[in-house]
């Protein structure tokens, strides 16, 4: 008897301001793996900050999330918003930012981070953004170069 292996294909969508509960759990999950971070312990109070700061942006049409679930499950999330900066603000030279982009290990390497960023792009895009913004551990830098993303001039300086 030949075994057949099939490959389910996750749905990747929009949500609603109301489903952002379940992409805490993923940022959660995604600062423990990149810096061992337990937002829970170390961070009281973060899932209330995260709905508010998230959930006004989406209700506002600011901001949008991506969820790729496969049966109901949850197993990766995307968010981008708009900027509020000097440029956006006077020039009016509107920019995204990527957020939250993450995928269980047990489903990476299948695509579904690339659809996720992709999804947030062409938001970003329809929203009238010239440019977008993100930050990456070093695992997902190679992703975001396939996708057109360079290094910029910016720097930082952390206290």
């Amino acid at each position: 008897m030949d075994h057949v292996t099939t490959q389910i294909d996750p749905i990747i969508r929009a949500i609603a301001p109301e489903e952002l509960a379940k992409t805490a759990d993923l940022r959660r999950e995604m600062t423990m793996e990149i810096d061992g971070a337990d937002y829970d312990r170390e961070n009281p109070g973060w899932r209330d900050r995260y709905m508010s700061f998230f959930g006004d942006l989406v209700r506002g049409g600011r901001g949008q999330f991506f969820i790729a679930e496969i049966a109901g499950q949850l197993i990766g999330s995307a968010g981008v918003y708009k900027l509020v900066n000097h440029r956006s603000s006077i020039i009016l030279a509107q920019s995204a930012y990527v957020s939250t982009v993450y995928v269980k290990p047990q489903w990476r390497r299948r695509g579904i981070a690339r659809a996720l960023v992709q999804q947030t792009i062409a938001w970003a895009q329809r929203n009238g953004c010239e440019v977008v913004r993100l930050r990456t551990s070093q695992g997902g830098r190679p992703l975001y170069e396939v996708l057109g993303f360079r290094q910029s001039d910016e720097l930082e300086l952390r206290f």
